[in-house]
């Protein structure tokens, strides 16, 4: 699917809207979700406004089928789904896809994977909940795949499995979307046709005022994101930067394409002009000239066109590959396509042939007789000043590759201040998160550590690939009931700081050498001075107040900041409490022993189905994480290094055009300065310097406009290279050595010619 397609197929996608959070304090919540009875107290409050709502929960846990078990992400939420989107339905009723609370509707895929068909209707699933519960669920509906789509995977993962809120007992019989006191309800609506995002600013205030407490009125504004281009925009438009980026590389890589066919067009046509002085002699007509040339432009596009698309279908896969992502098969271009790329083809044509057919049609008859190339008017003018072009596209691309190169080479070089070499990370399910299932999973980390691949293991909710999400409200010190701090915060075990190579400022990591000693928080070095400490060491011990009704909280260790995200974003304050307290963990971290993956993989997997049967073993290493992190950063990447390659193969082909129409047009020339005594080099320094001029010139337009557009890039990351001169005099250097090399090759031959044969030739 193409990227600016998604959401496209959704039913009534313009009038479909996420109901997002603007905290004045961004730690409060998160900013694609809301509280729970928002959206729906919207419909039910402002009917003439709202049309229709959907709120969900996303949640990924162990889904069982007989003995089989699986790792699914599960989305539970309104049964106004697949009405609301109009997803299609390959089984079941469309018109009441879910037939009870007790009913579960999932995707042709998920059903194959889990029962083998696709028509699964009556058949029955386990899915497992955080108390250590099952709850069955008997499909009711299955859906057709969904394609790509902000609803189903709004967070980057896609969720093909679907189950009712009321009812659903994954969370302890707690309804999340029923609460005004957690703001992490995925919500959306659908307005009346005619109704604005504006118009709901008001009814939005009004809802909070009579259900949500005055912190939320305080400091929630709620906004509306379109759902037919949010995938463009969602995370500071990303999509949208790199569909831009890509976009204008194209252009660049067709620009030079066209300009050299031009080039060729022009060289070619110019050595026609005894053939259209001829024709006139004979009685043709300037029209009939201009009509020949620009058909003949017209028929070599054309064929041009079609060896295109029989090589972009060829090679669709591998540049899909190398891109990561899909491209569309010619087979199935729609109208719109076709028509652009039909108006595309005319205009090269066109414009390949206007000036053989405008210019040189008008040519004098004598001088076009005797076939003088000079009375191609302002053709080789034109010609360089297309090459000084193509020279200044190739040089910002060129110089644009080597700063991405360099950004990503110090993102993957830089100390992230934990290690990521030999993480294994183990998705830990069942997810029990109580003191039984805390229990048995520590069993499990001691059993793990026993295995002789293993050197360390830590139990934790998160891993360093994003801000967590989670929040905690901590008063500075010295300071009661004023000015508090919501900070990020997660959960992990003592281990964890081993586990990963974090770095400690003072203390220690919880009571590492001894058992758990709760109401203990670890902090780094920016919380410790949002707090108010003057050191690390000074916040080691110290007790930190919460808000009434909390225990206080006592800082075990400060360790040093660590990059917990994408380098994209700021190291900000972080807590982390201990897991026993949280009671809640998603990952068992392992680092290896060995170097040996596949071995210690099976190694761990056989341990785990021994002490956990009934869960899946899902498993990623930290590094991969990582790299994922920077998937549109090194599909850029792969971008530019290929447009580089093509747009320097593309200018030096369009410089032995240019350079052989000048040798062909100066042969008399040159066979006269070897008669008046120049030699070789002197002949070979001509051409060169005045093409050096060229690449000067183009150096000097491409090098502000590389600098700006390459700043604009690097703005994006809070952590970055500076920008310094040795791009610009490598592509420079480059570029000059390589123009040379094929100058003075296509020199050489004419340089070496008997002049008397060539001026007995003219």
């Amino acid at each position: 699917m193409n990227q600016q397609d998604v959401n496209q197929s959704i039913k009534d996608v313009r009038n479909q809207y996420l109901v997002k959070s603007k905290w004045k304090v961004k730690e409060m919540g998160m900013d694609i979700t809301t509280f729970g009875p928002l959206a729906k107290m919207a419909k039910e409050e402002y009917p003439t406004l709202v049309e229709n709502f959907y709120r969900y929960n996303p949640v990924a846990t162990v889904v069982s089928v007989g003995i089989n078990h699986f790792k699914e992400n599960i989305a539970i939420g309104d049964t106004t789904l697949v009405s609301m989107y109009n997803l299609p339905v390959l089984y079941g009723n469309k018109e009441k896809a879910f037939t009870n609370i007790s009913s579960a509707v999932l995707t042709e895929t998920v059903a194959q994977k889990l029962f083998g068909t696709k028509n699964a209707i009556g058949k029955s699933l386990i899915v497992e909940t955080v108390n250590g519960a099952k709850q069955e669920y008997s499909i009711s509906a299955v859906l057709k795949d969904i394609p790509k789509n902000s609803i189903t995977g709004l967070i980057g993962v896609d969720y093909n499995l679907f189950v009712p809120t009321i009812g659903n007992q994954f969370y302890g019989g707690g309804d999340p979307a029923e609460g005004w006191n957690s703001p992490y309800e995925v919500g959306m609506i659908e307005l009346k046709k005619g109704i604005s995002p504006q118009q709901m600013i008001l009814p939005f205030k009004q809802i909070l005022k009579k259900y949500s407490d005055k912190n939320a009125q305080d400091n929630l504004e709620v906004e509306l994101a379109p759902l037919k281009d949010y995938y463009l925009k969602n995370n500071n438009g990303a999509v949208q930067k790199m569909i831009t980026a890509l976009s204008f590389i194209a252009a660049f890589i067709l620009l030079m394409a066209i300009i050299n066919f031009v080039n060729i067009n022009i060289g070619t046509s110019s050595y026609r002009l005894k053939e259209i002085g001829l024709r006139k002699v004979f009685g043709s007509v300037r029209r009939q000239l201009v009509i020949q040339f620009i058909s003949e432009a017209l028929i070599l596009t054309f064929i041009a066109a079609i060896i295109s698309l029989a090589l972009y279908e060829m090679l669709r896969n591998l540049f899909g590959e190398l891109l990561n992502t899909p491209l569309i098969s010619v087979w199935h271009f729609d109208a719109v396509k076709i028509f652009l790329f039909a108006s595309f083809l005319l205009f090269i044509g066109f414009i390949s042939g206007v000036y053989p057919a405008f210019v040189l049609s008008s040519s004098n008859v004598i001088n076009a007789v005797k076939g003088k190339i000079d009375s191609a008017k302002g053709g080789l003018l034109l010609r360089k000043a297309l090459l000084i072009v193509q020279f200044s596209l190739a040089i910002i691309v060129f110089i644009s590759a080597l700063n991405v190169s360099k950004q990503m080479s110090y993102v993957f070089h830089k100390d992230l201040g934990y290690n990521k070499e030999q993480l294994l990370l183990v998705d830990a399910y069942p997810k029990q998160w109580d003191s039984i299932g805390v229990m048995r999973m520590k069993n499990v980390k001691q059993q793990l550590l026993q295995l002789r691949e293993v050197k360390d293991a830590s139990l934790s909710f998160d891993i360093p690939v994003r801000k967590p999400p989670g929040n905690i409200t901590l008063y500075p010190q010295g300071q009661k009931d004023n000015n508090p701090l919501v900070l990020a915060v997660f959960s992990a075990d003592q281990d964890y700081a081993t586990t990963f190579g974090l770095k400690m400022a003072a203390g220690s990591f919880f009571n590492h050498s001894g058992g758990f000693i709760p109401a203990q928080i670890v902090i780094n070095e920016s919380a410790a001075k949002a707090l108010g400490f003057s050191n690390a060491n000074a916040a080691v011990g110290r007790q930190i107040q919460q808000p009434t009704g909390n225990p206080m909280l006592t800082i075990a260790g400060v360790i040093k900041d660590y990059h917990y995200s994408s380098m994209q974003q700021q190291i900000e304050p972080l807590v982390i409490i201990h897991f026993e307290d949280a009671r809640a963990y998603r990952y068992m971290n392992l680092k290896l022993a060995t170097d040996d993956f596949p071995k210690a993989v099976d190694a761990v997997k056989k341990k785990w189905k021994e002490l956990l049967p009934d869960a899946p073993f899902e498993y990623v290493f930290m590094d991969d994480q990582f790299q994922s992190l920077y998937k549109s950063e090194l599909q850029l990447k792969k971008a530019t290094n290929i447009a580089t390659a093509l747009n320097l193969i593309i200018v030096f082909m369009g410089i032995f055009g240019v350079v052989a129409f000048t040798l062909a047009k100066r042969t008399k020339e040159i066979a006269v300065r070897k008669v008046l005594g120049a030699d070789i080099k002197d002949i070979l320094s001509l051409f060169i310097k005045d093409y050096a001029w060229l690449i000067l010139i183009a150096n000097l337009i491409a090098w502000p406009l590389a600098y700006i557009i390459t700043n604009k890039w690097l703005e994006n990351y809070a952590y970055r290279i500076q920008q310094n001169a040795i791009p610009y005099f490598t592509v420079c250097i480059f570029i000059f050595v390589t123009a040379f090399i094929l100058i003075t090759a296509q020199c050489l031959k004419t340089a070496v010619t008997n002049p008397v044969k060539s001026l007995r030739a003219e």
